[in-house]
């Protein structure tokens, strides 16, 4: 985006029935080069014996296992992607195999990353393995990363006819009659606008939202869920590149791959004009590092 479009964006004072919220990570999953060291404290054969015993079991209830001064539950099955082990607790679920490569795939929490901020999730993670006697070889690699930003939206004017899309596949959900979710893509790139307060009460449960927003109701959240294509075309390899540069990969789904529109006669929906939200989301994007 021209900085002229910026400025533009930033100075428009246009009427409109919405309210900008908030801007967060809502998942993260990235792979980790952790090494063991003399003192590690994660015994393989321990937990992997544990494990097959769990399994065995009737009920097949995870276990409580304390490693480097943290409780976790270790679950009674690996992961589908090939890890042997995995460990659970509210911020972070951990697959892990000694033969592995990458030994470690962490998947960072919602509520844990809107607690703490990507980075500081992050730090803690690795303070805990420093803890647990495992050192970092090499910088971490980003697998998935969902961007997400909320609005509190009484009015909804809009619906997946006003959306200019990349995107080949899409999907709606409704309930009695009313649109909650409109789903555009899938694989590397999957992009959703759906009423995030909706979803809490029939799904989720993620009530801590509340406090967030500071409303229960008419919230909406415009969400792009990008994996590891994505994130390397833009230079996202690891954390810090996302801290840093995460503007460039948002104004590219924002202006090139997805945009919400007014509708007009035209038949190129292409040039239809943007809708007054969207403007609102482009001037929050363009204030982002890259």
């Amino acid at each position: 985006m021209s900085q002229c479009w910026r400025t533009l964006l930033g100075t428009l004072n246009l009427e409109h029935p919405f309210k900008y919220l908030l801007f967060g990570h809502d998942t993260v999953e990235a792979c980790f080069y952790l090494l063991p060291a003399a003192n590690c404290q994660l015994d393989f054969a321990s937990l992997t014996a544990k494990r097959d015993s769990l399994r065995s079991a009737r009920f097949r209830e995870p276990s409580v296992v304390s490693i480097g001064g943290k409780d976790f539950l270790l679950q009674p099955y690996g992961s589908s992607s090939g890890y042997p082990l995995v460990l659970t607790c509210p911020e972070f679920h951990v697959q892990f195999g000694e033969n592995n490569n990458p030994p470690f795939y962490v998947k960072f929490l919602s509520e844990a990353l809107w607690q703490y901020g990507t980075k500081g999730l992050v730090e803690k993670f690795l303070s805990w393995s420093i803890q647990a006697g495992f050192h970092q070889d090499k910088p971490e690699t980003l697998s998935r990363v969902d961007f997400s930003f909320d609005y509190s939206i009484p009015e909804v004017d809009f619906d997946n006819d006003a959306v200019v899309s990349l995107c080949q596949k899409d999907s709606l959900h409704r309930m009695q009659g009313k649109l909650q979710t409109m789903t555009f893509g899938r694989g590397d790139i999957v992009s959703r606008i759906y009423d995030k307060s909706a979803e809490i009460k029939e799904k989720s449960q993620k009530t801590w939202f509340y406090d967030l927003w500071e409303q229960t109701e008419n919230v909406w959240r415009i969400e792009w869920q990008a994996r590891k294509t994505l994130l390397k075309r833009f230079g996202l390899k690891t954390f810090e590149d996302l801290e840093d540069g995460q503007g460039d990969s948002l104004s590219y789904l924002s202006e090139a791959h997805d945009s919400l529109r007014k509708p007009t006669s035209d038949t190129n929906r292409s040039r239809w004009p943007l809708h007054q939200l969207w403007h609102n989301l482009l001037g929050k994007i363009a204030e982002l590092p890259r």
